[in-house]
């Protein structure tokens, strides 16, 4: 990606608790705008953008068992994280607090993760197919524009939602990102010796927690671009499947807060539309929060961990 893009994701840490202030004090003209009907528009656009740009990369430096291995991967942090998680939520009895928010519609609802799915696999094929050197450029200032429609957006619905009770579950998203990577962590022990990687490098692939810029270079660094290749794909798969199991388990009938240590890091930024989308404002909320707080982990922990 380039400069660019990575601007803006460090800076998201400082510009989306301003959005969200500003969505707090014009709270009535921004409800009045109903800037929530627009996410699942956003959620969209930044789901197909980031499969044609996974597609391009996978059709031209991956092999086939980096690929099977990834998927595993992926699909052990995922659920050794919920594992973890699960009950947290059932102890603060948290279930109350989500509910499905897509244009009101229950229809909608149940649509939502086909649409995606559908967006996701057309994503990924166009990027297997159509490999001009010249859209990698349009490409990255694509998703620096989503990203900043993201920012705004999201800021400013959650902003204009906050209030004394909504903080008050603030404190859950903490929990739930402890848990969640420390779930996230035993997989990678699992898949250690199951998979025979080396112990910390397996540690550093599952608890990359959806932060494929991040894990991926630095795995690179330290056990060279096989192992480093399959951390990024582990991690932007796990940040892929948040859009989809999210919304098909709420619609499953299963609302649980706990849903937030899916998306790992993710919850912060790319994935927060769908916790908003379907688990409500103070879903949202929390979301963010455990997305926070792994962001501010995990650039001093897995340095350490892949060192022991």
């Amino acid at each position: 990606m380039t400069s660019i893009v990575s601007l803006i994701g460090d800076l998201f840490l400082v510009v989306f608790p301003i959005t969200m202030f500003i969505g707090y004090i014009l709270r009535n003209r921004i409800k009045n705008l109903r800037i929530s009907n627009y996410l699942q528009y956003v959620v969209m656009a930044l789901i197909f953008t980031m499969a044609f740009w996974a597609g391009n990369i996978v059709a031209s430096n991956y092999v086939f068992y980096i690929i099977i291995y990834s998927i595993i991967y992926a699909l052990f942090s995922i659920v050794t994280s919920l594992v973890f998680t699960i009950p947290i939520g059932l102890i603060f009895n948290s279930r109350h607090a989500l509910e499905i928010r897509v244009n009101n519609d229950g229809k909608t609802g149940m649509r939502l993760p086909l649409i995606l799915l559908t967006i996701l696999i057309i994503g990924w094929l166009l990027g297997y197919y159509v490999r001009y050197k010249s859209i990698n450029y349009y490409i990255n200032y694509l998703i620096t524009l989503e990203l900043l429609i993201l920012i705004l957006v999201i800021g400013l619905d959650i902003g204009s939602s906050i209030n004394t009770s909504l903080l008050m579950q603030g404190y859950l998203g903490i929990i739930i990102a402890i848990t969640s990577l420390l779930g996230s962590s035993i997989s990678g022990l699992i898949l250690h010796y199951l998979i025979k990687i080396p112990l910390t490098a397996s540690l550093g692939i599952s608890m990359g927690m959806g932060w494929y810029s991040l894990v991926g270079p630095l795995l690179s660094v330290r056990f060279g671009p096989a192992i480093g290749t399959l951390a990024f794909l582990t991690n932007f798969l796990r940040e892929q499947l948040t859009y989809l199991l999210v919304p098909s388990i709420v619609v499953a009938g299963f609302r649980n807060v706990t849903l937030v240590s899916i998306g790992g890091a993710t919850s912060m930024d790319d994935t927060l539309p769908i916790y908003r989308l379907y688990m409500g404002e103070t879903g949202g909320f929390i979301a963010f929060v455990s997305g926070f707080v792994i962001t501010m982990i995990l650039p001093e922990l897995l340095p350490y961990v892949i060192t022991l």
